[in-house]
């Protein structure tokens, strides 16, 4: 008899575990927020690695990185400032707004010879 109630107790119990460890809030099937820019992430090839290469934007605008290039790589502002972390194949970076003027060059931190710039006007 307490064989047959913990067995039963179990199978009442499954879908309330599985609903609770299920659960996730970093569901990545979500996409990131709209960009005003979409760069590309293209290649492993030096100034062609990104697309468009220079990109332009303007003080305030958002750009977000979306790698078809088969491996994971980043965008990374050389000398600091933005940094896209980790992008997968497929994948998409968070915009990041742009709050200062000028050339900004930035890189692939896992394949550095991977160069790109924005143009950023006010």
């Amino acid at each position: 008899m307490k064989r047959r109630t913990l067995g039963y107790m179990l199978t009442l119990s499954l879908p309330l575990v599985l609903a609770v460890f299920g659960c996730n809030s970093n569901n990545s099937t979500n996409p990131p927020a709209t960009a005003d820019v979409v760069i590309n992430i293209v290649a492993e090839n030096g100034a062609n690695s990104y697309s468009p290469n220079p990109a332009n934007v303007t003080v305030g605008q958002t750009v977000s990185w979306h790698n078809v290039a088969g491996t994971t790589h980043t965008a990374t502002q050389n000398g600091g400032g933005f940094n896209t972390g980790n992008i997968g194949n497929g994948g998409t970076s968070s915009p990041i707004q742009m709050n200062t003027a000028g050339d900004l060059g930035y890189h692939c931190s896992i394949h550095p010879t991977m160069v790109g710039t924005l143009h950023v006007t006010p």
